[in-house]
């Protein structure tokens, strides 16, 4: 059963697919979390934060290569077109979620919020989207190969930061390079 694994990954729509299927499964357990009494922020937070990196790679890997190549050969079918979704939304919960404290009442409010706009768009996609793209025949396994390589060159940054202005590597002049409070 394992070769049957790898080579499912290769496929672009499969890798989709089992990112979609860790987005859920994340969502889930965080709901799992919200419903339990005095449950600790702390785990919450370590959730969202697997959950925002889920999301946030897929997000990535949907703008910078799969819609690239899937946008031209969809054509005027609308429905399909449609079905390729903009992640600006996204990324402003990811970021009203990094800057909130876990024990903030709006919270919940806000993963559930991320929850709403990202299962909709999944079924959309699964069902709309990922059908079109097997019916005009393109070439899933290249583009997943593609897929496959980009992810792998990423495992180094941090995705939440995604969309966000990088910080320089080298310190803003006038900042010192070694801070320590000194108490006299």
């Amino acid at each position: 059963m394992r070769p049957k694994a790898g080579l499912r990954a290769r496929d672009a729509l499969d890798q989709l697919r089992l990112d979609y299927e860790v987005i859920r499964k994340l969502l889930r357990e965080y709901d799992g979390l919200r419903l339990v009494e005095g449950c600790a922020p702390a785990r919450k937070a370590e959730i969202v934060d697997r959950l925002c990196d889920a999301l946030s790679l897929n997000a990535q890997i949907e703008e910078e290569i799969f819609y690239p190549v899937v946008r031209p050969v969809l054509g005027c079918n609308v429905r399909a077109q449609a079905a390729l979704w903009d992640h600006t939304p996204l990324r402003h919960l990811i970021a009203r979620l990094d800057e909130m404290d876990p024990a903030d009442p709006a919270y919940d409010g806000t993963v559930i919020d991320l929850g709403d706009c990202v299962l909709a768009r999944i079924e959309e996609a699964r069902a709309v989207l990922f059908v079109e793209v097997r019916v005009v025949g393109l070439d899933t396994a290249a583009l997943g190969e593609q897929m496959a390589r980009w992810r792998r060159a990423q495992q180094q940054q941090d995705l939440t930061l995604v969309g966000l202005p990088q910080a320089p590597a080298v310190p803003a002049p006038g900042w010192p390079l070694d801070c320590r409070l000194t108490l006299a």
